[in-house]
């Protein structure tokens, strides 16, 4: 057996680290052009479409593949060890040396085609950090909705309102965890935004809840002030509905003739929920329904106040309209003049229909005088058509500058 010269052995070991350096250099290449092509045709599938990117790659890719075939076949045949003779020392470096550069030559072409498609690429990696950005955004704020059921339950507080926002963040969770491309952005974007929503209402629960909590006891106190107060300002309905019933006809009056009734109802179920609140707290029950309740007492109040004010606030208003009717009319007049100086004055498209709608409640305002006729004229019915048409006058205009 010949003796090898170490330059042999030498040369050997310098092809076959090159040849793994031009190996590792095509795959890396293989790996990311093939990364940017799949994410180019999963997020721009148009664009992928009608680019000459996808095609060219698929012929460098089956290239590469063989490449990376005759790359094993070779280290498979020419295994490297120092033991060997020069002989097969020699037919290892030069199918080392053989294969290398074509690999090298192979990935360059891999590289060039990431640098011609620059701006294609540049474009798809902005469109993956889009994705990227939105699925972590969506991830941190299902985080805060957490965080907020945490804080409310370690504070001894179970909120029926939590579960349903629990529920409505894991589903929209669980879409932007499995959100692909080809879904589109607009479904990620709408997971985003519902978690955004559920993240604001959930913190919002969970520093006012507690709130609520502390100061349910000083609410009822206040509403409990507030029965009292409709209760002595009940009385007088009867004797203002006289009142009413004496100076004017029916139709100004008659929605209200059971305002009394209709106060006592509500007082009644102020009473009552107030009662239940008591009893439920004395219990030791959850405070979801006493707060509940709490809320409904109010707008039980809510309904009973504007009741037990009503016939006054009636009374006062068909006096000063018929003192002097005309005043009513020359108020809505000067408003509707307004606007119509406003359409004459700054023409533009659109405004004669504008000016026609204007006429036309012009018109309907003439026609009230006629609601004036007669021995009881029905003054709530002329207030409120004048109303009407004011709150018309006003939509006109607004319609008008919005043109």
């Amino acid at each position: 057996m010949s003796r090898r010269p170490p330059s042999q052995l030498e040369a050997t070991q310098q092809a076959l680290d090159q040849l793994m350096l031009d190996f590792q250099h095509l795959d890396s290449s293989q790996r990311t052009l093939r990364g940017m092509v799949e994410s180019f045709q999963a997020y721009l599938p148009q664009r992928a479409a009608a680019s000459g990117l996808v095609p060219r790659f698929r012929v460098l890719d089956a290239e590469a593949e063989k490449l990376i075939l005759e790359y094993l076949d070779v280290l498979d045949q020419h295994p490297f060890d120092a033991t060997s003779d020069v002989a097969k020392l020699g037919a290892a470096h030069r199918a080392y040396a053989a294969t290398g550069p074509r690999i090298a030559k192979h990935a360059d072409a891999m590289d060039q085609v990431v640098s011609d498609y620059d701006a294609e690429l540049t474009r798809i990696g902005q469109q993956v950090q889009r994705g990227r950005a939105l699925r972590e955004g969506a991830a941190a704020l299902a985080g805060r909705v957490a965080a907020a059921a945490t804080r409310l339950r370690e504070g001894g507080l179970e909120v029926p309102e939590l579960n349903g926002l629990l529920a409505r963040t894991r589903a929209a969770a669980v879409t932007a965890n499995d959100w692909q491309p080809a879904s589109g952005f607009p479904v990620l974007e709408q997971a985003a935004a519902e978690l955004e929503v559920l993240a604001r209402e959930t913190e919002k629960l969970a520093e006012e809840y507690p709130q609520r909590v502390a100061k349910a006891r000083t609410r009822r106190s206040s509403l409990s002030t507030r029965v009292q107060a409709v209760e002595s300002r009940r009385d007088r309905i009867p004797e203002t509905l006289a009142i009413l019933r004496r100076e004017f006809s029916l139709g100004n009056w008659r929605d209200l003739d059971d305002a009394a009734d209709r106060v006592d109802a509500a007082l009644t179920e102020a009473r009552t929920k107030l009662h239940d609140f008591d009893r439920l707290v004395d219990a030791g029950a959850d405070w979801a329904l006493p707060l509940r309740l709490l809320d409904e007492v109010r707008v039980a109040l809510d309904t009973a106040g504007g009741l037990v004010d009503a016939p006054m606030t009636r009374l006062t208003a068909l006096r000063e309209v018929k003192a002097d009717p005309e005043a009513l009319l020359r108020r809505v007049r000067f408003r509707l003049r307004d606007a119509q100086l406003l359409v004459t004055h700054q023409p533009k498209a659109g405004g004669d229909a504008v000016a026609r709608d204007l006429d036309v409640l012009a018109r309907r305002l003439d026609g009230l005088r006629s609601s004036l006729e007669g021995v009881h004229p029905d003054y709530w019915a002329l207030l409120g058509e004048a109303g009407r048409i004011e709150d018309a006058v006003k939509q006109q205009v607004e319609r008008f500058r919005g043109l």
